[in-house]
């Protein structure tokens, strides 16, 4: 008799098993997407250099496993991280980054001076493939306000770098508060399937495909040091450090 109901527990303990296991991976597959799309649709309201910063905070309160504030930043971070364990996908993140403009003492905790947001993809070679989209105050000169050939003090610039073999690696955007609602609309355009792809995505136009059409194209300079699909430096450089290193 006991010696049934050992058997009749196994069976069901493996029973459990079966079915169970799947829905557990599922589920930690699909939450960072899925928390991803929640914080993109209560972005919409966060507008720089006319949001409080406060209202950042709120959000980052809100998904307390993705995000983190220090000083005047508030950094969400989402990750494949069970697909990439499993080899069933590169490395991909989609990371959202906010400074503070002002003092944290200020009305509302100061001024959304920032608001910059990334999907990147790092295949086990270590090419990187990327979207960073920079929205700031203005769109001005130099390096870490533009790309090459943006136009000062535009509303909105789109480019896409394309490798020696034609495929388009990185894709940047930059906005300023006077971007129209469809601009931004189509910057903030991400693909987040991405995060739950089997096989990953391969271009930066798979990451943020709204941008396509209109978008500038762009070769990589040589003395530039960017080559998309090139190995980053030891351990690869992060979504939050790409756009850490644009400010």
């Amino acid at each position: 008799m006991l010696l049934q109901w050992h058997r009749r527990l196994l069976r069901e303990l493996g029973f459990v098993l079966i079915v169970g296991a799947p829905v557990l991976l599922f589920f930690l597959v699909a939450r960072p997407r899925a928390n991803a799309s929640r914080l993109l649709k209560r972005l919409a309201n966060v507008e720089v250099s006319r949001s409080h910063f406060q209202q950042v905070e709120k959000l980052a309160s809100q998904f307390p496993s993705y995000s983190t504030c220090s000083g005047d930043n508030c950094v969400f971070q989402f990750q494949n991280i069970w697909l990439h364990r499993l080899h069933l996908a590169p490395v991909t993140e989609f990371t959202v980054l906010a400074r503070r403009s002002g003092l944290a003492s200020d009305p509302g905790g100061g001024e959304v001076g920032a608001l910059d947001l990334a999907m990147l993809v790092r295949s086990d070679s270590g090419a990187i493939t990327s979207a960073m989209v920079f929205d700031r105050p203005w769109i001005g000169p130099g390096p870490r306000a533009a790309t090459p050939g943006a136009t000062p003090n535009a509303s909105f610039d789109a480019s896409i770098t394309f490798d020696d073999q034609g495929r388009p690696g990185r894709t940047v955007v930059l906005l300023a508060p006077t971007a129209s609602a469809r601009q931004r609309l189509r910057a903030r355009a991400f693909n987040l399937a991405c995060l739950t792809s089997l096989g990953g995505c391969k271009t930066s136009r798979d990451l943020l495909p709204g941008i396509w059409q209109g978008a500038r194209r762009l070769s990589p300079p040589p003395q530039s040091g960017y080559l998309p699909g090139a190995p980053p430096a030891k351990n690869g450089p992060t979504a939050a450090a790409t756009l850490a290193a644009r400010r």
